[in-house]
């Protein structure tokens, strides 16, 4: 879908999200420039989430989306954006931002809560679309889901139940570390006891979930950390 030069490597963008970058033997990586940002768009969103480390409210403000898109012009084709928020779909200029990114050659992607995950995501154009997962939308995300979706799950805030119960119908899951920002330090603090036997429980059976038939399991770095996945390999297989 993209091929681009960054530094002293080439990255290749296939159109099922996979990324390959392609080294020079014995040569460190040299980037120049970042392959992904994420862009909160607005502070705006009526989901309330107890532990937002965002310290999104419905009436949070939106971001000036000219002014996003004239610091964002002169990135090269082929870098990827996690547009959020907030409610990313409550932003007015959402439609406008996301064509705007595409004449550009950059990738546009989306995260939206559950919540509001329905069939009119998809109108708006973006490449991959994130879903921050909430048990109690299940159906409806199962209902709607297509193969450029993503669940998010953070881990010690969804249980190993809800990543069985994703792992069992959707392709590709991401886990987040849970942080202590925002909302999400009284939400930690009321919740400790809590959080540390999901962890636990986390920390014991995430490596059941290696390998599963047809699912794709990934992690952003607190996600790595928390979790201690580096346990799992060898110091060359990590590398």
């Amino acid at each position: 879908m993209f091929k681009y030069k960054n530094g002293n490597y080439d990255v290749e963008l296939l159109e099922d999200g996979t990324k390959i970058r392609t080294i020079p033997d014995g040569v460190a990586m040299m980037p120049i420039f970042p392959e992904s940002l994420d862009i909160k768009i607005t502070n705006k969103c009526n989901a309330g989430c107890a532990y937002c480390h965002e310290d999104s409210v419905p009436e949070g403000l939106h971001g000036d989306l000219h002014r996003a898109l004239d610091l964002l012009k002169d990135l090269p084709s082929g870098v990827e954006l996690a547009i959020g928020g907030g409610n990313p779909l409550e932003h007015p200029d959402l439609q406008w931002f996301i064509d705007s990114l595409k004449e550009l050659g950059l990738v546009p992607n989306m995260t939206v809560n559950a919540m509001h995950f329905d069939e009119s995501v998809f109108a708006y154009g973006c490449y991959g679309i994130g879903i921050s997962y909430n048990k109690f939308y299940h159906n409806k995300i199962k209902e709607h889901y297509r193969e450029n979706c993503v669940i998010h799950l953070i881990a010690g805030y969804h249980t190993v139940e809800d990543l069985e119960r994703c792992a069992k119908d959707f392709k590709k899951i991401l886990i987040l570390g849970h942080k202590n920002i925002g909302r999400a330090i009284k939400f930690n603090k009321s919740n400790n006891e809590d959080i540390l036997g999901s962890m636990k429980d986390w920390y014991r059976r995430i490596g059941d979930f290696f390998n599963k038939d047809g699912v794709i399991i990934a992690f952003d770095n607190l996600g790595l950390l928390q979790l201690n996945l580096k346990r799992f390999f060898t110091t060359e297989r990590w590398s």
